[in-house]
């Protein structure tokens, strides 16, 4: 099969993926084979690629926004059939038997695989994973190139909103206004609540005005409107999170979103932190993931997007880093 390779990270312009054939994989027995019909491509992705995340194997084929369709079954797998539309996300498998994963935190379990970095992922024809990790696809309308991103910022966000403990009737504010956010800004608004949208970028500004957001600007110039009830920050900046903070109420969750971010100070405590709590995203869970499919499908939830082709996706992925991608998201069609 034909499979874009990460062997040696570098720079996305020095072209750190490599183009390989390689043999299509063979389940074990309670996995399935996917041949892939679309992937998304993920910021973690580039930060697999360039090395702002070290390697866990190594090559790896990256990628973890993906659907397809079921190929092949394991010995011992039932839960699809052949033709089954599927997705997989950056959660591949967990061990299903430590503490973490008894009491529903999955997420935290230390035998994790993550689709795209301890097994290869969707860059390439085929994929493989565990059959209780794939989301079951067979009764969403969504288009494929539609549910690709949902596999990544779309069960991100929703998880990020659930934690956040936001509730009908409240405020709620984000920093950042990449796809993650698009997705929580448009459930959010379904529910008829106030939301304060803080980004540096024009054209997401834009965006997040045609999508209901209550307020537009840039904190780090101004106060919100009212103080919010939750607060979801995605940069990788530290020096912002004091900021948000001083913008929510007490009793407020702050959750930051980002992988990795710069050192965070808090120079006003009693002002600024005390009373608030704050929670970080880690990895991803399946019960959020499908229950956000299911809501993304009752909403009939689109996203603006670039379809990729397979061969141009060392190009997409400079483009991506550049900021000049057309739309929120990248999508690689097969």
């Amino acid at each position: 099969m034909k499979a874009w390779v990460v062997e040696r990270q570098k720079k996305i312009e020095e072209h750190p993926l490599v183009l390989k054939n390689l043999p299509v994989p063979e389940p074990g027995e309670h996995e399935i084979r996917v041949k892939v019909t679309h992937c998304g491509i993920c910021r973690t992705d580039l930060h697999i690629a360039e090395g702002d995340i070290p390697l866990s194997k190594v090559p790896i084929v990256p990628g973890h926004e993906i659907v397809g369709i079921v190929d092949s079954l394991g010995t011992h797998a039932n839960r699809f059939s052949v033709g089954d539309r599927v997705g997989v996300s950056w959660l591949n498998s967990t061990c299903g038997t430590c503490k973490y994963c008894l009491r529903g935190d999955e997420n935290y379990c230390p035998s994790i695989k993550r689709t795209g970095y301890d097994v290869d992922g969707g860059f390439a024809e085929y994929v493989l994973v565990h059959e209780d990790y794939a989301f079951d696809l067979r009764n969403v309308s969504l288009s494929s190139e539609n549910l690709a991103p949902i596999m990544c910022p779309g069960i991100t966000g929703h998880y990020a909103f659930r934690i956040s403990g936001i509730e009908n009737g409240e405020r709620l504010g984000m920093l950042g206004f990449g796809p993650t956010a698009y997705y929580i800004l448009r459930v959010a608004k379904s529910m008829g609540m106030e939301v304060y949208i803080s980004t540096r970028s024009p054209e997401h500004k834009k965006i997040a005005k045609k999508y209901g957001a209550d307020w537009v600007g840039n904190i780090a110039q101004e106060d919100f409107p009212h103080k919010v009830d939750a607060f979801i920050y995605f940069p990788a900046t530290g020096k912002l999170v004091e900021r948000a903070l001083a913008n929510t109420v007490p009793a407020a969750t702050l959750v930051l979103g980002a992988v990795t971010m710069s050192p965070i100070y808090i120079e006003n405590y009693t002002a600024n932190l005390w009373g608030r709590t704050v929670k970080t995203i880690y990895q991803v869970r399946r019960d959020y993931g499908a229950e956000f499919i299911k809501l993304a499908d009752k909403l009939n939830l689109d996203i603006e997007k670039e379809i990729v082709s397979f061969e141009d996706v060392p190009n997409a992925m400079v483009r991506l880093k550049q900021g000049k991608i057309k739309g929120m998201v990248q999508v690689i069609k097969f």
